[in-house]
């Protein structure tokens, strides 16, 4: 059952204890719970993850028209991600790991760069900082321009609502057969014919019901991520090698955070999450733990120097500075 943070339906999943760090998971474009479902259930067991709806995905309700035609940018989807990331931290105390897969890899590294800047319009605050770090898989956005998109993409969403309206009149659904997920997914997912039926088909039915969508692909093809020097966290970057909606090589490095790790995946397309489903959840694992350890190192230097004692900066968060 889902909830309404800052306009974000957001849904908990987790067997971990009440101290266990914080992650969100931000979907893509037209995405939803769907792309996490490989690697929700053994995250779950060591983070407090909260499944997050994008404005017009999902759960989530479109912007309000009060807020604009720029309501679906990146940008301002990261600021509206940063608010709900202080409200978590003002009630739980910490700051909060984001983990986001195209569109919403961009839009966490959005929030994460407000949270650096302490953009006054991205509920910034005296509590310290909301973002403890970044993953981004396939992330949308580091690019000097928007890639022109292979043919299948464009008409995404027009498949998808024609196999939603079209599949209780067929003979057969072709999405649980090898060759109909090869069709469909065959631009995402390096293994199109591996994924489980039932995540295919949630899939598409995310895609065809997405009221954000069109809104959400046009700012996607009318922008950049520019803000890599405002980012003061420890980033990830995983860009996949079969990945053909992103090729890692129209991504660029320089576009990303300076102290970000980058990685090349083989037999990777553009979920990750589908594709190399134990890495993610490893890479993960490794990325909030130090990104942990990193946290703590900082404040015991803070107390250090509080009390008077000599204590040199080290970096504690990745090379990032002080947050």
């Amino acid at each position: 059952m889902s909830t309404l943070l800052e306009g974000l339906a957001v849904r908990e999943v987790t067997s971990a204890g009440a101290d266990a760090p914080r992650v969100l998971l931000v979907h893509g474009l037209g995405g939803a719970a769907s792309t996490w479902s490989l690697v929700a259930p053994a995250l779950a067991r060591d983070h407090r993850l909260l499944l997050v709806d994008l404005p017009g995905h999902g759960d989530s309700p479109p912007p309000a028209p009060d807020e604009g035609p720029g309501a679906m940018r990146a940008a301002a989807l990261g600021r509206r991600l940063r608010r709900a990331a202080a409200r978590l931290r003002a009630v739980e105390g910490r700051a909060v790991h984001l983990v986001g897969h195209s569109l919403g890899g961009w839009v966490c590294l959005e929030a994460a760069a407000a949270d650096g800047a302490g953009d006054p319009d991205a509920g910034t605050g005296p509590q310290g900082p909301a973002v403890a770090s970044v993953v981004a898989l396939a992330p949308a956005g580091l690019w000097a321009s928007p890639r022109r998109r292979p043919p299948l993409l464009p008409t995404g969403q027009r498949f998808a609502r024609w196999y939603a309206g079209a599949a209780p009149r067929l003979p057969f659904d072709p999405l649980p057969t090898r060759w109909g997920r090869t069709l469909a997914f065959a631009a995402t997912s390096a293994a199109p014919r591996a994924l489980p039926a039932a995540l295919a088909r949630e899939a598409v039915l995310s895609v065809a019901s997405a009221a954000g969508y069109a809104a959400a692909d046009a700012e996607l093809a009318a922008g950049a991520f520019t803000r890599g020097a405002d980012v003061r966290v420890p980033v990830a970057v995983v860009a996949g090698r079969r990945d053909r909606v992103l090729p890692a090589t129209h991504l660029l490095r320089s576009s990303a955070p300076p102290h970000a790790r980058w990685l090349e995946w083989e037999r990777c397309g553009h979920v990750p999450a589908w594709d190399r489903p134990a890495d993610v959840v490893e890479l993960v694992r490794q990325h909030v733990r130090d990104a942990e350890r990193g946290a703590q190192h900082d404040t015991g230097q803070d107390a250090g120097q509080d009390a008077g004692h000599d204590v040199g900066r080290t970096g504690g968060r990745g090379g990032a500075g002080p947050a």
